[in-house]
This record gives structure tokens, C-alpha cells and sequence, in this order.
């Protein structure tokens, strides 16, 4: 059972989009990045999750360079799924595993802007500062925090509570 999220207002703007930074889901361990994204890849067609740090022969895709009119065509053989610029969702988790896949978000941006990119890490923040080239303007950066109270009364069917703290007053 998926539970409603802020974030997911914010990522279904940012598909609608005819052509899209890639987006840089970031916030703490256990928070629900990875659900919200899959939840996110229900509205396309195609969905491609990949974790780098389970699936480690992914990394070798970025080792040679970050052509991603190369990476992406390999990406989708090894997954066994098409990926397809407006069609497909890419989700590729736990990017901190390979900091040159990190670097090769700004080019998706410049060569493939049509092609909806979502990655995040469960302990990218500590990785970030590390990086020398990281894409200053192309890439989206969105943080997700732990599920708000609003959010645990409406995933627990609790509307009526909510709007009546809402009309509250201190008196």
C-alpha cells in the first residue's frame, strides 16, 4: 500500500514537463525516496530501476566515459527493458556507489533532456563534496524529509481531523 507524500506533487510537475533537469532526490536513510519514485514510474510506460550498489556490473557502464547515447541503449539491454525518451522512467538508485555516474547526470541534461532521470543514495550527501565535476545547473536537486503529521492522518483516512485542527484557533 503506497502512502500519499508532499514529494509526489513536486515529482508528477516535474514529469509533465516536455524535457527535464535530471532529479537529484536527496534526504535522510528511511524516508521513502525509493517508494516515491517507484510509485512515480506507475504514470510511465516503462519503468527501470537500478540500485548500483546490488547491481554493481552497472557501474562498468560509466568506467569508459559518460557518453549516455552509449550508457543508456547498454543500460537497457542488461535490464531487459526499453528505455525511451518520454516513455520511460529511470530510476538509478544509490548513485554514491559511482561517483562517475554522479558526474554523468549533466549530460543527460545536455543529450538526452527528453529522457525522465531520477537518482538518489541513501548517503549521497556524504559523497557530494568529493565529487570535481558535478552539474552546477543541470541537474534538479528535490529533498524529501520524513513523512509529516498531515501525511500520517491523511495515510491513516483521518481528512476530518485534519481540517478540523486546521480551523482551530488558539482559544
Amino acid at each position: 500500500m503506497y502512502y500519499k507524500r508532499i514529494i509526489d506533487q513536486y515529482l508528477s510537475e516535474w514529469a509533465a514537463r516536455s524535457t527535464h533537469k535530471p532529479v537529484l532526490l536527496r534526504g535522510a536513510r528511511q524516508v521513502g525516496k525509493s517508494t516515491a519514485v517507484r510509485h512515480l514510474g506507475e504514470q510511465f510506460k516503462y519503468f527501470v530501476e537500478i540500485n548500483l550498489e546490488k547491481q554493481q556490473d552497472y557501474q562498468a557502464l560509466f568506467q569508459k566515459d559518460l557518453d549516455v547515447k552509449r550508457i543508456v541503449p547498454q543500460m537497457a539491454a542488461m535490464h531487459g527493458t526499453p528505455i525511451i525518451p518520454g516513455e520511460t522512467l529511470l530510476f538509478i538508485d544509490e548513485i554514491q556507489e559511482c561517483q562517475e555516474a554522479i558526474m554523468a547526470l549533466r549530460y543527460f541534461k545536455e543529450d538526452m533532456p527528453e529522457l525522465h532521470v531520477v537518482v538518489a543514495g541513501s548517503l549521497l550527501e556524504f559523497v557530494l563534496d568529493d565529487i570535481p565535476t558535478f552539474g552546477v545547473g543541470r541537474i534538479h536537486s528535490m529533498y524529501m524529509y520524513p513523512m509529516t503529521f498531515d501525511e500520517f492522518l491523511l495515510a491513516n483516512g483521518e481528512r476530518l481531523l485534519m481540517e478540523a485542527r486546521n480551523q482551530a484557533s488558539p482559544r
